[in-house]
């Protein structure tokens, strides 16, 4: 709470779970706030569902059926470029 209220950032808790709130190809740009943090867990455990719970939002990655996780490696960067070019734009200062 204390990053969204004083410093106005959203969390994205990255997680495999099917009924995550945000899948990444799936949200448009503008989607995600302007400043954000993605929190990531280890490749075995991920990230706990109370650090989960504690983010702002849940978003996964889509993956094809037969494929059922990433490296943590291959998922931040995913994650990071998706959620990057989906920020909401800053307004331009007018002339």
């Amino acid at each position: 709470e204390a990053m969204r209220d004083k410093f106005e950032i959203r969390s994205y808790a990255a997680v495999i779970d099917s009924d995550a709130d945000m899948v990444l190809e799936r949200t448009e740009r503008g989607g995600i706030a302007r400043n954000w943090c993605c929190v990531l867990g280890n490749e075995g455990n991920g990230i706990s569902t109370e650090v989960a719970e504690g983010c702002d939002h849940r978003i996964r990655i889509e993956m094809a059926d037969s494929v059922d996780s990433l490296s943590v490696g291959v998922a931040a960067g995913i994650l990071l470029h998706g959620i990057r070019e989906r920020e909401a734009a800053v307004a331009s200062p007018m002339s």
